[in-house]
């Protein structure tokens, strides 16, 4: 008899346990998830201001200028400048025996300055 008994109570405290759950996943199908509230929020979040948003995006189109831009490369021809007017030792020091005597040249020519 004690067996019995031991067996009854075992087989309630599972049923009310397993009510229990059965009762929170049906609460949880009415609810969304965190991500998909979150993606709910910024859907009504857009929609409620996008008239806000296409009016701020128009004034800033008419206060900044955007870059000019061709079409390919036709008929783009930039110069390239000389950016470096100077030698030092060291590029005198660590170039080909040809490329010292020009660089040489154009220091005593005034084209290029030397510094130290």
């Amino acid at each position: 008899m004690a067996r019995s008994n031991i067996t009854e109570q075992a087989t309630t405290s599972t049923d009310s346990s397993f009510n229990g759950e059965v009762e929170k996943t049906e609460k949880k199908k009415g609810s969304l998830s965190t991500a998909e509230a979150r993606r709910e929020y910024q859907r009504r979040y857009y929609q409620l201001h996008k008239e806000k948003a296409k009016e701020y995006q128009r004034q800033y189109n008419l206060t900044h200028k955007k870059k000019a831009r061709g079409k390919g490369k036709v008929g783009f021809s930039a110069p390239r400048e000389v950016v470096r007017s100077t030698f030092n030792t060291t590029d005198l020091m660590h170039s080909p025996v040809e490329k010292t005597l020009k660089m040489l040249e154009q220091i005593i020519n005034g084209e290029r300055f030397f510094t130290m």
